[in-house]
């Protein structure tokens, strides 16, 4: 990987500006004062209150960047899910502009360190 959280960090930014467009436009809608508007509103900023915090510690290790990485895709999913069912359309996400492991691959190569403790450098271009 270029940069252990590139990829991450553009989902996040994805993630910040489906909801910037969704909360501008659910603003001027009476939907706004519906428990499943407001849930899902609440649901999303949960996810990407949570990408961020893990951003903070993405540098400290390989695992640290995935879990961000995959933390961000997730909040990048639901951003766009949400403002799809709130809003009727969708938005353009940016295509990421360097080659990283798939997010499936990631997962499996997180979920084998931690559960049998093989390194993630191998299978990550030799980046601890």
């Amino acid at each position: 990987m270029s940069t252990p959280h590139s990829q991450g960090q553009g989902d996040l930014a994805h993630a910040r500006y489906a909801e910037a467009s969704l909360l501008d436009y659910l603003r001027g809608q009476s939907a706004r004062h519906e428990a499943p508007v407001i849930a899902a509103v609440g649901e999303l900023r949960i996810r990407i209150d949570a990408a961020d915090a893990l951003l903070e510690h993405a540098g400290a290790s390989q695992s640290a960047a995935i879990v961000f990485r995959l933390a961000a895709a997730e909040a990048a999913r639901l951003a766009a899910q949400t403002h799809f069912e709130l809003v009727g359309s969708s938005l353009p996400r940016p295509q990421p502009d360097s080659a990283e492991p798939e997010l499936p691959t990631q997962r499996r190569l997180l979920g084998d360190h931690y559960l049998n403790g093989a390194a993630l450098a191998d299978e990550l271009g030799g980046q601890a």
